[in-house]
């Protein structure tokens, strides 16, 4: 336990809404990019092959720079600096897009942007913990947050851009930019910049603790399944007779059900234990995937989707708090970044490409199918390793 002298933080018990404001405007921001960045690009007339190169650089160029992120934030005197510029630095990127339609000016800024965006989201959480360590909140309150900015924006951005998808970058800078103003409000962290030591990373994780590694194994495979269907489920959606509405309707409902899992995953996993709580996600997630290869009404589909909630808020609620109660304090923000990296390079690196080459040759109905054997026996391994470490896995 971290001495009060260590704390920057007091005891607050009014809701955080600074904090969950936080999560509402970035994952507004995230749904936004998420869903029309490639439309964007589309629009001004880069071919498909010019789309993939953009994508595949930005990936790698983020993948190198991202456990920097956590380290610096691990080792500055307040972590929440960190955060604060690589929010300005996103929005400014963002505002440059309307200055350049030159491919390789926005090769740059989609990979500058992917530099600086994308590692707030394991940052923040790191802070959100450390923050909620002096307060009676969960973070699933929080969290929850996230799902519903994410939701909202879903459905809204559609109407609100009509077909002009330029129009994305100045609701990404907005929302940035009152990200920003509502994250100074927030409750500073201290990092540990005074330290003249710090533990190794990768020796720590892969050495020391025992059991984070299979944690981290496992949801790998589940990110697996999440990556092929962001990826290539909608293309299949489509196909069956769904259409860009409906497929802003199955991401909405994917979304919010994560709001009352969130609400309750502390009740839930103190009641039933962290193994148990992961098992069952698992289980859930593989017969979503299952739904998914059987239904072919898009309405009934949609409705499938609902499933996402407890195993998305399970594996997140789940690995972050491990993370912050079980890793060294002055790695926590590290060892965040480290889990984001690894899922990006299984499933969007690696398994992204491979993923491409599977839905050509079997289509996005046998890959839910795959998902489901795969996700379905990594579960049943999980659980006969998990048995014999329920208290290695508690936090």
């Amino acid at each position: 336990m971290r001495r009060a002298e260590e704390r920057t933080l007091q005891i607050n018990d009014g809701f955080p809404v600074s904090l969950f404001m936080v999560y509402v405007l970035y994952y507004a921001g995230q749904a936004v990019y998420n869903t029309y960045l490639n439309l964007y690009l589309d629009q001004i007339g880069f071919s498909a092959s010019q789309i993939g190169i953009i994508i595949s650089v930005s990936t790698v160029a983020l993948l190198a720079t991202q456990t920097f992120w956590g380290m610096l934030s691990d080792r500055m005197p307040v972590k929440n600096y960190v955060v604060s510029f690589l929010c300005l630095a996103a929005a400014v990127c963002a505002v440059s897009f309307y200055f350049t339609r030159n491919y390789w000016a926005v090769l740059l800024l989609v990979t500058a942007f992917s530099i600086f965006y994308v590692p707030m989201v394991p940052l923040k959480d790191n802070i959100t913990l450390e923050y909620l360590m002096t307060s009676r909140w969960d973070y699933g309150w929080i969290r929850m947050g996230g799902t519903i900015g994410y939701a909202f924006m879903a459905v809204a951005a559609g109407y609100i851009l009509k077909d002009q998808y330029a129009s994305i970058f100045m609701l990404i800078a907005g929302s940035l930019v009152l990200f920003f103003l509502f994250f100074q409000k927030v409750p500073k962290v201290r990092g540990y910049g005074g330290q003249k030591k710090h533990p190794h990373l990768f020796r720590e994780v892969l050495t020391q603790n025992r059991t984070l590694p299979g944690l981290i194994a496992f949801y790998l495979i589940y990110s697996l399944g999440i990556s092929l269907f962001n990826n290539f489920y909608s293309l299949h959606f489509v196909d069956i007779g769904g259409n860009s509405q409906l497929v802003g309707w199955m991401m909405f409902m994917s979304s919010v059900a994560e709001v009352p899992c969130l609400m309750f995953m502390h009740r839930i996993v103190r009641r039933l234990g962290t193994a148990r709580v992961l098992t069952l996600a698992g289980a859930v997630t593989c017969l979503r995937w299952s739904l998914l290869y059987v239904l072919t009404d898009p309405v009934l589909i949609i409705f499938a989707n609902v499933l996402q909630g407890f195993g998305f808020s399970s594996f997140n609620y789940c690995l972050l708090n491990y993370i912050n109660n079980r890793m060294p304090a002055e790695l926590r923000a590290s060892s965040q970044v480290l889990n984001t990296t690894l899922s990006m390079i299984f499933s969007k690196l690696i398994f992204g490409y491979v993923g491409g080459l599977a839905f050509d040759l079997l289509g996005a109905s046998s890959m839910m199918l795959c998902s489901a054997v795969t996700m379905g026996t990594a579960t049943a391994v999980f659980w006969c390793w998990s048995r014999k470490r329920q208290a290695d896995l508690s936090f």
